[in-house]
């Protein structure tokens, strides 16, 4: 089994939303559903009964929008994400000698929060602002601060997919999974924009107690490779040279 395994590329399509643990702010705000993106490689290593583990390494894109009574924000936020599965596959034929598979996967995510950007509206203007971390608000109408940040991330991703051969030990892989963030964007209750914002948006604050829950369906690519298979071909390839010499 360590002589086998498949790397490839992935890539796919998001819906991010914003869940509260706090009752408070499921009765202040209303959340909506935002799209974003994933694009990243992984590593596939068999081992027996058809179970297998994935390691994955992305680059991913999600967002959340909040609306309270008065305001809509709408945040976008850039991670670099790890998640390292445990794969079952149940095999079938897709067709005359067509193997393929169908499978489900669970297992840890983390994640590390890069940046961010959005903007806030009243139904007017769109107030348009870079997230920063960290630092202290000097009144640049540009920023949003998050001293309160959580940088990095946990959750739990569970799948289900299809698995299906193509050519030259070539997959095509389709997979619908979901991502439950355990863990919040912040230990603070709420962060502030800058004093100038509060009478132009309405005494405004963001709230940071949340995690994201994240459904995806991505399409990868992969190449299985066999150590021992491709050491024989070679062998093959000597012998037939020393006869021919």
């Amino acid at each position: 089994m360590a002589q086998k395994y498949s790397f490839g590329a992935k890539a796919g399509g998001t819906v991010n939303w914003a869940s509260f643990r706090d009752k408070y702010q499921k009765d202040t705000f209303s959340v909506r559903p935002s799209t974003g993106f994933i694009i990243g490689g992984l590593l596939g290593f068999p081992l027996k009964n058809n179970y297998s583990v994935i390691i994955e390494g992305s680059f991913s894109q999600k967002s959340r929008t909040l609306k309270d009574p008065l305001l809509r924000n709408h945040s976008t936020y850039r991670f670099i994400d790890g998640t390292l599965l445990l794969r079952k596959a149940y095999k079938f034929e897709l067709g005359p000698d067509i193997p393929s598979e169908w499978f489900v996967n669970i297992g840890p995510e983390v994640g590390y929060w890069l940046s961010g950007r959005g903007y806030l509206t009243a139904g007017g203007p769109k107030y348009r602002y870079q997230i920063e971390f960290d630092k202290t608000p000097d009144g640049d109408l540009n920023y949003l601060y998050y001293n309160g940040a959580n940088r990095l991330f946990f959750g739990l991703a569970m799948g289900v997919g299809f698995k299906a051969p193509l050519k030259n030990k070539t997959y095509l892989t389709t997979e619908l999974r979901f991502v439950s963030g355990h863990t919040n964007l912040g230990g603070n209750k709420y962060e502030y924009p800058p004093r100038e914002w509060y009478s132009s948006l309405l005494n405004y604050v963001d709230t940071m107690k949340m995690n994201l829950k994240v459904i995806s369906l991505s399409v990868a690519y992969t190449y299985d490779f066999d150590k021992v298979e491709s050491r024989k071909g070679k062998s093959t390839i000597k012998k037939k040279l020393k006869k021919g010499g």
